[in-house]
């Protein structure tokens, strides 16, 4: 750790995972175009930047340590207590690198911890609680937590495998007939969320775009491991002889187009309307509140605002929300034609992949199953990744980790093969939507990529990623220009941190010694929404000046 730069003070006293999700995070954000998190406080309020990491154990080290080493009466350090927490290690990264005051949501999902991340930093990020958001999961590896799953039969056996001539590298078999049980990894995986809104503002390099994420659990049982099909419920729906319009992306146009004039409308009634109330206050007793000009334009700017907010409201409706809580559109069906799409453009479908006789069958039936009931064309199977071939199986940070595969393969086009899929097992031949491929496949370019994660104790989810062209293709010419500057000049100062920490000019996680802002600031910037930080060339950092300053860098990068 203290070669990435954490200080060994630190590293002696935090559980070893949370080295992990420090140094995950710092390669998040810079992969974000974010070499100092202070500079997030330029653009939103520090309330407005939360995290929803979470884990399925926490720290397991300290966690031994505690229940044993204090057992035996041997040395163990007195706050040992709160590194077993699994909300611990996301309060470490605020505190030596982000000093934000917004939502905290660590999550807790078992193996599916991270899509459960992903579902609550979009839930937050939708219902205006935050603009940012770091998700993902992580969890280490220990001996007693490996003894126990091989216990469970859920691992494969070293002992068996060797016996069968068999390398660790080819111990993890996902959706063959040899597969035996998942192999073990570790470590963490984090992920940079906002709305495109913002990432256009801050300019950051836009990825992929979550389209759609859902979790569900199963029905009854005894087994908490067991696999459901819970997830199937984003394929529900119970559609009409003729398909709804709001499936027909002119029909929403118009609808869009129709409100638009009708607000245009009402702004222009209110605005001839103010001259009417100032007359009337000035004929009252109490008169006006303040010279005519000021009232004047303090009304006007009330109803100009009024008439944004409902023209976000209205293209919320028609661009993105229009098939929610509607039977007649199942929910995948509906994140899919927001961007134009149909269930024939999922181009790639990644595996939670386990490699452990159940999981692989119930995956495979659940994800056929949704593509014939949503239509999906006969013949177009669907390529499936399993990457926990490569990986291993991380637990917590599973999710995380093929979600930004599937992101490299929107990038790329490349649809990575399963290396050990040395004998495709014969029950999934039934599966006619979905093909297993065990070497690279360079495509023409893949629209959207399908994600699926289970976790113990009936935990299922999944995310819909669709790339990032559909969201730029909206922007004016002017726009993409502006936008694909901020990048270009984001993607050269992450260069510029990879290399100052290969030669050693820098370390790669650069812990924070103080706030964004001082003592004596620190309230009036919690109450201040409009409070921003501005770049302090002396400390070459983002810090927040007098309350009239930093209010005044808002309007100036708001405008």
């Amino acid at each position: 750790p203290t070669r990435y730069g954490i200080p060994k003070d630190i590293a002696d006293q935090v559980d070893p995972i949370t080295c992990y999700v420090l140094v995950a995070t710092v390669e998040a954000l810079v992969r974000s175009g974010i070499t100092d998190p202070y500079e997030f406080y330029r653009y939103v309020h520090v309330s407005e930047v939360g995290s929803s990491v979470g884990s399925g154990v926490g720290g397991t080290h300290s966690n031994k340590l505690m229940y044993r080493e204090r057992h035996f009466d041997r040395d163990v350090q007195n706050d040992i207590l709160q590194e077993t927490f699994i909300n611990t290690m996301a309060a470490w990264v605020n505190l030596l690198l982000m000093s934000s005051s917004g939502p905290i949501k660590p999550t807790v999902g078992a193996c599916a911890t991270s899509v459960l991340s992903v579902d609550v930093a979009i839930d937050t990020i939708l219902s205006g609680k935050a603009k940012v958001m770091l998700c993902g999961g992580f969890d280490d590896f220990q001996d007693d937590g490996s003894y126990e799953f091989a216990q469970m039969k859920a691992t494969s056996s070293a002992v068996d495998e060797f016996a069968r001539g068999r390398t660790p590298a080819e111990m993890s078999r996902p959706c063959t007939s040899t597969r035996a049980g998942f192999m073990e990894g570790e470590g963490a995986g984090i992920l940079t969320v906002m709305s495109a809104a913002t990432a256009l503002e801050i300019g950051v390099p836009i990825y992929g775009v979550l389209a759609m994420c859902g979790t569900a659990t199963d029905k009854e049982g005894r087994s908490v491991p067991a696999p459901g099909q819970g997830i199937l419920t984003s394929a529900r729906e119970a559609p009409g002889a003729v398909p709804s319009p709001l499936l027909d992306m002119g029909y929403r146009r118009r609808q869009l187009e129709q409100r638009r004039a009708a607000i245009a409308e009402w702004q222009q009634r209110e605005l001839d309307l103010i001259q009417g109330e100032v007359a009337a206050l000035r004929a009252s007793a109490a008169g006006l509140p303040c010279d005519e000009a000021a009232f004047v334009a303090e009304r006007s700017a009330f109803v100009a605002k009024e008439a944004r907010r409902q023209l976000a409201e209205a293209t919320d409706l028609w661009g993105n929300s229009f098939w929610r809580r509607d039977p007649r559109i199942a929910p995948l069906r509906g994140a899919l034609a927001v961007w134009g799409l149909t269930i024939d453009d999922i181009g790639v479908t990644s595996f939670h992949g386990t490699s452990t006789k159940a999981n692989d069958k119930n995956e495979s039936q659940v994800i056929n199953r949704q593509f014939q009931h949503l239509g999906r064309t006969p013949g177009n199977a669907c390529p499936a990744v399993c990457q926990k071939w490569l990986t291993g199986h991380p637990k917590g940070a599973a999710a995380a980790w093929m979600l930004n595969g599937v992101l490299q393969i929107l990038r790329t086009g490349i649809i990575p093969g399963n290396r050990n899929a040395d004998n495709i097992a014969a029950e999934l031949e039934q599966y006619e939507h979905i093909v297993y491929p065990s070497r690279t496949i360079q495509t023409d370019g893949i629209k959207a990529g399908l994600l699926k994660s289970f976790g113990f104790g009936q935990v299922g989810g999944e995310v819909l990623v669709v790339h990032t062209d559909l969201l730029l293709a909206v922007l004016t010419r002017e726009q993409l220009d502006a936008y694909r500057a901020k990048v270009k000049a984001r993607e050269a100062g992450s260069y510029r941190y990879w290399h100052d920490t290969l030669t050693g000019v820098r370390p790669f996680v650069q812990i924070k010694t103080s706030p964004p802002y001082s003592e004596a600031l620190e309230s009036s910037v919690y109450l201040d929404p409009l409070a921003r930080a501005v770049y302090d060339p002396a400390t070459k950092t983002y810090q927040f000046k007098q309350a009239d300053q930093t209010t005044a860098a808002a309007a100036d990068a708001k405008h």
